[in-house]
């Protein structure tokens, strides 16, 4: 288990995951929602989806009512237990426990961060079908003006942590973790190093997250 692993593990418990839902959609004034309608987005109609870190479920739901069948994965089992995904288990997106070339399209929001990017590139394009989409997002860190903006909210979410046990460490080291981060960078070059075509990035709502995508042809 390396740093990123540690990091999940201690921010996700089965203690909030019944308040995550509700959480992500405020912390991020709504954009949760509209972040993963992107997603959607890109993916199109596919019928096979991987939904890495599927967490609760809210991706794997929303690609579910395009028609498509979401398999979901996610290291906090106590997340996993309160999804309405059909199909989900309990790993890493690291290692993956699928065959070779099971699904259309490969699809994570909030995972980059914590893994090593090379690895879980890697898997996504060996369990991607020919013609298959790989799609990865997460928060980033934002620069010039919005950054001091970012830097305020996130010293009354500091504040906010002082009054939530579940959520204090989230609270509290989130913020390190993403500017930490340049899981953009490293995602982007290992699809292109595997041999994902079309590689594109796309940063949203003024530079505080991102998608990154590209096709197995």
């Amino acid at each position: 288990m390396h740093e990123g692993h540690a990091s999940a593990r201690r921010f996700f418990t089965p203690e909030n995951a019944r308040s995550y839902d509700r959480v992500s959609l405020v912390a991020t004034f709504g954009r949760d929602r509209a972040w993963k309608r992107r997603i959607v987005e890109i993916a199109g109609r596919r019928e096979s989806v991987l939904d890495l870190a599927s967490g609760t479920g809210i991706l794997s739901s929303m690609i579910s009512a395009t028609g498509a069948s979401v398999t979901g994965i996610d290291l906090a089992f106590g997340y996993l237990a309160r999804s309405p995904a059909k199909a989900a288990c309990q790993g890493t997106a690291e290692v993956l426990p699928f065959r070779n070339e099971t699904f259309d399209a490969v699809v994570s929001s909030y995972l980059a961060k914590y893994v090593d990017a090379g690895l879980v590139v890697n898997e996504a394009w060996r369990v991607l079908l020919p013609g298959g989409v790989a799609i990865f997002h997460d928060f980033a860190c934002p620069k010039g003006a919005m950054r001091s903006l970012w830097n305020a909210y996130f010293d009354i979410l500091h504040i906010a942590g002082a009054f939530s046990r579940q959520w204090r460490p989230v609270f509290d080291e989130l913020d390190d973790v993403i500017c930490r981060s340049r899981w953009v960078g490293s995602v982007s070059e290992a699809m292109i190093e595997c041999g994902f075509q079309d590689v594109g990035v796309g940063y949203q709502t003024l530079g505080t997250s991102a998608i990154v995508w590209g096709y197995k042809k």
